[in-house]
């Protein structure tokens, strides 16, 4: 998975430890802005203005897109993002639906499951009729 992806794009499905993987610093990003701006030393520093709205409107922007992945992965519109702005809902909404319920398994309408489940197999009989070697070394035979 690359991090542009990750954190840029409203496109396809996250599993939950790729979401707590990347959640947790861009959340963490946020956290010296609000230590250091004031209301006021807010006006007083212009530099420290246009940094913080920076940071602000990435971890915004990353944020509402790996929220939407997960949505995504447990199948459910991004629409769904707007419960995270409720005051007391919001959080309740965001830990268990996104960050402990596992997503759909298989493909649903937003793309493969990033888990790899419900694929097709990738072992086992070849066209040719004959057990590959993969399959011959999973079997045991017993006789009696």
């Amino acid at each position: 998975m690359n991090q542009k992806w990750a954190l840029f794009s409203f496109k396809g499905r996250m599993r939950r430890r790729d979401y707590w993987l990347y959640s947790i610093p861009v959340l963490l990003m946020i956290m010296p802005v609000f230590f250091y701006t004031s209301p006021e030393n807010f006006s007083q520093n212009p530099l420290l203005e246009t940094l913080s709205l920076v940071i602000m409107g990435f971890v915004t922007w990353a944020s509402t897109a790996l929220n939407v992945k997960r949505l995504h992965d447990r199948n459910k519109s991004a629409w769904w993002i707007i419960l995270t702005f409720l005051p007391v809902i919001g959080p309740i909404f965001v830990i268990i639906e996104l960050g402990i319920l596992d997503g759909t398994a298989g493909p649903n309408q937003y793309g493969p499951d990033p888990k790899g489940r419900g694929a097709p197999p990738s072992s086992g009989t070849p066209s040719s009729g004959q057990p590959s070697d993969k399959a011959e070394k999973d079997s045991v035979t017993i006789e009696m």
